[in-house]
C-alpha cells in the first residue's frame, strides 16, 4: 500500500483529491497490473491516513467510497474489455471522481420503488430516470448507474450502466454543490444513449450482487474513517481541558484505540475471501455503538474544547453519518439478537 506521506495543506476535499492522485493512491486496493493488487483493508488504512492528514472526514469518505466503487464494481465485476478502458484511468487518477447512481427521489434505494429504466435499443440501451443524493456527482467523470433492464414474474431485474460524465442526456443537477468532492445532487437521465459494453456483466441482478454488498462495504470501511475522525476530535477537545480532566481523556484515547482496532478488524474481514459472509456484523455494529458512547462522553469534555468551531463541524459529520444505512444496522442488531437468544455463543 502507499503511505500518505509529509503533510499538505489544501482548503477543500477536492484539493485532496488532487494530493491524492500525485502521490499515487488511487491505485490502492485496484486490481494489478493497473493497481497495486491491495484490498479494502488496505483502501479502509489509507482513507484513515488521508482523514487524520487533513483533519476533515469528508477526505476520507470521498476517497473511500471512490475507492470501493472502482474495486468492487469494474474490478471485481467488470468485463476484461470494462476493465482495460476504466481501470487504467481509475488507477492514475484521470478520472478523478466516481459516482454510483441507486436512490431516486420518494424512493430512497428500496428496489420495489425503483423506477429509472433502460430500455434495449439497436447496439445499446436508452435510460431514462431520476437520481438523487449521488455523491461527488458534481465532479465525477464516471456515474455507475442502476437500473431497470426487465421484469421476471413480477420482479424487477436491474442492470448496472458505466455512464461516461459527458453521455448526451445526462444532466448533473449540482448547483451550489459543483466542483466539491463528497457533495451530492440529483442526477437526471434523459434518454441516454449508452452501448452494450457500458453494462456490467450480472445477468440483471446488479441490485442483489452490486448495490446492497456496496452498502456494507461503505459502511465497514468508513469505520477507519470515523475512527480517525474520532481521534482527531479528541486531540481537538482535550487540548483546551483542565489537567484535572486528564483521567477522562485517558479514558477517551482507550475507546480511541479500541475503535481503531475494531475498524481495522472489520475492513480485514471484507478481504477474507469467498465462503465468508464478506462483513463481520458483530464488530461493525460494535464499534458503531462505542464510538456513539464515545462521542458522548467527549461532548461533556471541560474545558469548552468541544464547543468550538473546529469541533462542532467533526460533531455534525458524526450526526450525519449515524443516519447512514442506519435501516441496515437494525437488521444486524437484530440478528445479533436472534444468535444470542438461541445461545449460539458466538457472534463471528
Amino acid at each position: 500500500m502507499t503511505e500518505p506521506a509529509g503533510h499538505a495543506a489544501h482548503q477543500s476535499a477536492a484539493g485532496w483529491m488532487a494530493e491524492a492522485k500525485r502521490r499515487g493512491l488511487f491505485r490502492v486496493g485496484l486490481p494489478a497490473p493497473w493497481g497495486d493488487g491491495g484490498g479494502y483493508a488496505d483502501i479502509a488504512a489509507t482513507a484513515r491516513a488521508l482523514t487524520l492528514e487533513s483533519g476533515d472526514p469528508s477526505v476520507g469518505m470521498a476517497y473511500a467510497v471512490r475507492q470501493i466503487a472502482s474495486r468492487a464494481f469494474i474490478g471485481e465485476h467488470g468485463s476484461p474489455a470494462q476493465k482495460q478502458r476504466w481501470l487504467p484511468a481509475l488507477a492514475s487518477g484521470e478520472i478523478i471522481a466516481l459516482s454510483l447512481a441507486v436512490s431516486e427521489p420518494d424512493a430512497g434505494a428500496r428496489p420495489k420503488l425503483l423506477k429509472t429504466r433502460a430500455e434495449k435499443a439497436p447496439g445499446g440501451w436508452r435510460l431514462n430516470g431520476r437520481k438523487a443524493w449521488v455523491t461527488n456527482a458534481p465532479v465525477a467523470g464516471l456515474i455507475i448507474v442502476i437500473a431497470i433492464v426487465g421484469e421476471v414474474e413480477g420482479r424487477k431485474r436491474f442492470g448496472a450502466f458505466l455512464t461516461p460524465r459527458d453521455a448526451e442526456g445526462l444532466d448533473i443537477q449540482a448547483g451550489d454543490d459543483a466542483g466539491k468532492h463528497g457533495k451530492h445532487c440529483p442526477v437526471v437521465l434523459d434518454n441516454v444513449f449508452l452501448s452494450d459494453d457500458a453494462l456490467l456483466p450480472v445477468d440483471g441482478d446488479a441490485f442483489t450482487r452490486l448495490a446492497l454488498p456496496f452498502r456494507t462495504l461503505e459502511d465497514s470501511v468508513g469505520l477507519s474513517v470515523q475512527a480517525a475522525a474520532f481521534e482527531t476530535l479528541l486531540a481537538k477537545a482535550a487540548t483546551a481541558a483542565p489537567a484535572e480532566a486528564d483521567g477522562e481523556i485517558g479514558a477517551l484515547a482507550g475507546f480511541a484505540a479500541l475503535i481503531h482496532m475494531g475498524a481495522e478488524k472489520a475492513a480485514h474481514a471484507l478481504d477474507a475471501g469467498p465462503g465468508r459472509e464478506h462483513h463481520d456484523i458483530a464488530t461493525l455494529v460494535g464499534v458503531k455503538n462505542l464510538n456513539a458512547l464515545a462521542l458522548e462522553r467527549l461532548a461533556v469534555l471541560p474545558g469548552g474544547g468541544a464547543d468550538s468551531a473546529d469541533a462542532q463541524r467533526l460533531f455534525k459529520w458524526f450526526a450525519l453519518m449515524a443516519t447512514v444505512a442506519r435501516h441496515a444496522r437494525g437488521v444486524y442488531q437484530a440478528r445479533l439478537a436472534e444468535r444470542v437468544r438461541a445461545g449460539a455463543g458466538s457472534t463471528e
